[in-house]
């Protein structure tokens, strides 16, 4: 690699994000550690010591996967500059397909491909291995391959039809033209997000409306009681692949609907499931969602900002041993290592999340005056899914989207009903 400004500038940010991410793994070991010996109070008569002791050896697992893995990605990624392969891989397919424009709509997926087929032992090691070892898999081998299949078929009919719009963008839209590829993106985001319950998730997963009966009825009058339009309450069939337990709302407006795993359904009762939908629900009313959307947006629009400087900045490819500015090339090493630059702002998001994970909260407890339920569906799949129980303060400030289980009791706990 060419020792550009740009180079060292992503040495001194590579090593910091590296740093930050094994140090705080190293030192979520070291309080797991600390605290096996004991189980915290809040879980003391619903979770076992087997059952403790084999969360911890879950989350020292799955820590020492996520290390792996992150060294290995870090060596790729590194190799691949210093070998000038994102160059040789340009060569190659303008050599084979002999239109430019072509070749570049192209590139970011012939990237993606390499980078999948390198990364494809830890996927299967992650799902076979590590999830089967813990009870968690349930997925065959032939249900793992259908299921890359049609991730790739997806992104190919998803993702070629945009890179081609982005790119031509970035052709004939002048100066500007980052402020029109955040338009479309922004309308791209728009549609899958309408779409993806309609048309994607029916792929992998069958949907079947929720039977009729006491918690159907539940689930029903509290939507119409909070005044929340949804389609319809559904199951999906989620134990064909993992134990894992999860409830979600998909779609917009009318069209949303509850969706709901039916490990959720067969771990839960009714008014655990009742508690938690209404915490989903909270998410909405809160408007959460749209919080999030508007959020994400700000960060989006100063990517493709960022990403316009960097098309035209000779340094930027130089450090990656291109010899002159190209649009694709650019694009999928500025996707590759853009995550570097922006992971210091990771704690603020995360904290904007646990905060509104303790509104949802309170929103579910005063909807339903029920602060027991939600307690003990919180431990449940706590349980269910092997939590780690006792993370480290600084681990969960930083990579944590929900508050822990023991900071979300204590909030519930003194909350008045």
């Amino acid at each position: 690699m060419s020792l550009t400004l740009f180079f060292w500038i992503l040495v001194v940010f590579y090593s910091l994000y590296l740093l930050v991410e094994l140090g705080l793994d190293v030192l979520n070991l070291k309080h797991i550690d600390k605290h096996k010996n004991q189980i915290p109070v809040l879980f003391r008569e619903s979770i076992s010591n087997e059952d403790y002791q084999k969360s911890i050896a879950y989350t020292k697992s799955k820590t020492y996967f996520h290390m792996c893995h992150l060294l290995y990605q870090t060596a790729l990624l590194w190799l691949c500059a210093t070998l000038s392969v994102f160059f040789i891989v340009d060569q190659w397919l303008v050599n084979l397909i002999k239109l430019p424009f072509l070749a570049g709509v192209l590139y970011p997926f012939a990237i993606g491909a390499l980078f999948y087929l390198l990364n494809l032992p830890f996927s299967i090691y992650g799902q076979f291995v590590l999830e089967e070892k813990f009870g968690f898999n349930k997925m065959s081998a032939a249900l793992f391959m259908s299921d890359q299949v049609k991730t790739i078929i997806i992104s190919l009919v998803l993702g070629l039809p945009l890179i081609a719009l982005l790119l031509w963008i970035i052709n004939l839209a002048g100066e500007n033209w980052w402020i029109w590829g955040f338009l479309s993106f922004m309308v791209f985001q728009l549609l899958t997000t309408a779409l993806f319950p309609v048309l994607i998730v029916p792929i992998f997963y069958k949907f079947s409306p929720l039977p009729e009966g006491e918690l159907k009825e539940k689930l029903t009058n509290l939507a119409s009681r909070l005044n929340f339009k949804m389609a319809g309450v559904f199951t999906i069939d989620g134990s064909k692949r993992s134990t894992h337990s999860n409830a979600f709302f998909a779609g917009f407006g009318k069209a949303r609907r509850i969706v709901l795993f039916d490990t959720l359904v067969k771990n839960l009762t009714t008014a655990e499931i009742t508690s938690v939908i209404a915490h989903e629900i909270g998410h909405n009313i809160k408007k959460h969602i749209q919080q999030s959307f508007i959020l994400s947006s700000i960060v989006m629009l100063f990517g493709f900002w960022m990403l316009s400087l960097c098309l035209k900045w000779p340094q930027f490819y130089e450090t990656f041993h291109i010899a002159t500015l190209s649009m694709h090339i650019g694009l999928v090493l500025f996707v590759l290592f853009a995550s570097v630059f922006t992971f210091p702002l990771s704690p603020l998001f995360n904290a904007i999340s646990r905060k509104n994970e303790y509104e949802a909260d309170a929103f579910s407890i005063r909807s339903l005056n029920d602060k027991e339920n939600m307690v003990s569906s919180l431990i449940k799949l706590s349980k269910d899914n092997l939590s780690n129980l006792t993370p480290h303060p600084w681990y969960s400030f930083f990579h944590y989207t929900h508050p822990t289980t023991l900071e979300r009791a204590k909030a519930i706990e003194h909350l008045k009903s």
